[in-house]
């Protein structure tokens, strides 16, 4: 634990007469995979998971964290400085935050690592509470670590092949959706990268590039320090420093921005004549185009093929550690065409199986008769979309209770996968299947402690779509929107289970019909027959001889 840093956060609070600081996971571009070493809140807590922010106040540390990160982060932090609040599932790092947070209290956050949505939300709370906020223009954990993080991008441009539309004509269908005269706003490095057809490999877990954009009828101004290829006849770059002078020029016009992704200082930059409306952009990238589909179909069968030598490990005589078989599975997918990874893969065994997002792979940790092993991977190839797969395995013999869990979460997909959805079903619905299988099947202290899927494309986790149980998740199922289902269940001290399958939906008549990408198969000796019925084992046998091991 680094005390000189805590006590250099103290010793700021004070200078600015504030009671609290918020830090930040997060980057100046909002990015929720931010590179450990560009990190915050991991360089004072040392939790090492893709989202958590901390509220610093002069006489405790809190760290918030959602489901998948409770077991982990007990196990990362000291406990003797930070205090874990674990959000149960519904419950908001937002709500949680404002219910610690007391009257009469002076917080300080960074503006540029705040969203303007998260900052009004949060500002109206504290002002009930007679609180304030003090907006801070710098990062104090990084500039006391003194970090020198410059990564020099290499970005290039994706074939036309695999995106299925020229960034010209991707310009052309956002004219057609915003109007005559039209400013448009973004600083979502995803939008940008779907935008331009322009990928980069060199940060982490991601396929994006540094960079802002300005979009009018004219044209689409790319702001950044990267050296780009040519994009379109429609797109200018720019460096990224005249992006602010160039932003605040803008007056009496009517802008286009996303809340969710345009961070406060940012947002602070706009001349406050101008007109300001809801952007929809991010929607451009959510439906896939059958060039896209294609590709991810291609992308998933290398994924399947690279998973193959776990399945061959762990059935093996050979006794592998935890860290062999994550080894192992990286080299398998570059040895298969990955050019990156979508996100640090998860590789857990026994009782590790219970931490959703279990990222520390041990060398002493021997995978044992009897152990479960899950196994959450995904890479990126040639046009930078992301692949996501999770498949739980078993070394040796399963007792009853393993085959009677796995089974269950099996059902779960089944059902939620195979359903015959009406158009008029949301997200929403496929969650509530699941969940409600694995309900009926399982007694209480196996938790199914997250959402049962995410969007995926360029980002692993792109929203929308969001296949959960929130409001977010109660919007209509739209055609060609690519999503994991991944029901799981989780029993701290025993072992998890997840099953985990991206998929694309598709019309079919009146119904909507879900098709995987990812043809890996379940593992039989998990599977219990006889709590399975007609349907469920109808579509077992159906998946399994359909297996890409087949």
């Amino acid at each position: 634990m680094n005390t000189e840093l805590i006590e250099h956060i103290k010793e700021f609070l004070n200078k600015n007469d504030l009671d609290g600081l918020i830090i930040n996971s997060t980057n100046e571009f909002l990015l929720e995979y931010n590179m450990l070493n560009q990190n915050a809140r991991y360089y004072l807590t040392e939790f090492s998971g893709s989202t958590g922010d901390v509220l610093f106040t002069k006489d405790k540390i809190y760290l918030f964290v959602d489901t998948r990160y409770h077991e982990q982060a007990d196990k990362e932090v000291n406990h003797d400085y930070i205090e874990v609040v674990k959000l149960p599932l519904n419950k908001s790092y937002f709500t949680a935050l404002t219910e610690i947070i007391p009257s009469y209290f002076k917080l300080g956050i960074n503006s540029k690592k705040t969203s303007k949505k998260f900052y009004d939300a949060l500002l109206k709370n504290l002002q009930n509470k007679n609180s304030s906020i003090k907006l801070i223009n710098t990062d104090i954990v990084l500039n006391f670590i003194g970090e020198n993080n410059q990564i020099n991008f290499n970005v290039f441009k994706v074939n036309e092949d695999i995106t299925g539309e020229s960034a010209d004509k991707k310009f052309e269908r956002i004219k057609e959706y915003a109007g005559e005269k039209f400013n448009i706003l973004t600083t979502c490095l995803e939008d940008i990268a779907y935008l331009t057809n322009l990928r980069s490999y060199d940060f982490d877990y991601t396929s994006i590039f540094p960079a802002k954009a300005i979009i009018d009828e004219k044209e689409a101004r790319i702001y950044s320090d990267c050296n780009l290829p040519f994009i379109g006849e429609y797109y200018k770059i720019k460096p990224l420093n005249d992006f602010e002078n160039d932003l605040k020029e803008i007056s009496n016009e009517t802008l286009f921005i996303d809340e969710n992704q345009l961070s406060i200082y940012d947002y602070k930059l706009i001349n406050q004549n101008n007109k300001i409306l809801p952007s929809r952009l991010n929607l451009l990238k959510t439906v896939k185009n059958e060039n896209e589909i294609n590709h991810l179909k291609e992308c998933f069968k290398k994924s399947d093929e690279a998973l193959k030598i776990i399945y061959e490990m762990i059935n093996s005589d050979k006794i592998y550690s935890e860290y062999d078989y994550y080894e192992a599975l990286v080299k398998s997918m570059k040895d298969n065409g990955a050019k990156s990874l979508s996100f640090k893969p998860i590789v857990a065994s026994g009782t590790n199986s219970s931490i959703v997002h279990y990222t520390s792979s041990s060398k002493e940790k021997l995978v044992q008769d009897g152990d479960f092993l899950l196994v959450d991977f995904g890479g990126y190839y040639e046009g930078g979309y992301a692949t996501d797969t999770t498949r739980t395995f078993i070394k040796g013999e399963p007792s009853e209770e393993q085959k009677k869990a796995y089974t269950a979460v099996v059902k779960a997909f089944f059902n939620a996968y195979y359903n015959k959805y009406k158009k008029k079903s949301s997200y929403y619905n496929i969650d509530k299947i699941a969940r409600d299988t694995i309900n009926k099947t399982l007694s209480e202290e196996y938790k199914f402690s997250h959402s049962t899927g995410h969007g995926v494309g360029i980002s692993v986790h792109e929203n929308p779509p969001r296949v959960s149980s929130s409001d977010a998740g109660k919007t209509k199922i739209i055609e060609n929107t690519v999503f994991s289902i991944e029901p799981g269940v989780y029993k701290e001290g025993w072992g998890g289970i997840r099953l985990e399958n991206t998929v694309y939906a598709a019309y079919e008549e009146d119904k909507i019909i879900m098709n995987s990408f990812s043809h890996f198969p379940f593992e039989i000796k998990l599977v219990d027959l006889s709590i399975m019925n007609d349907y469920e084992k109808y579509y077992y046998m159906k998946w399994q001889a359909n297996s890409c091991l087949q």
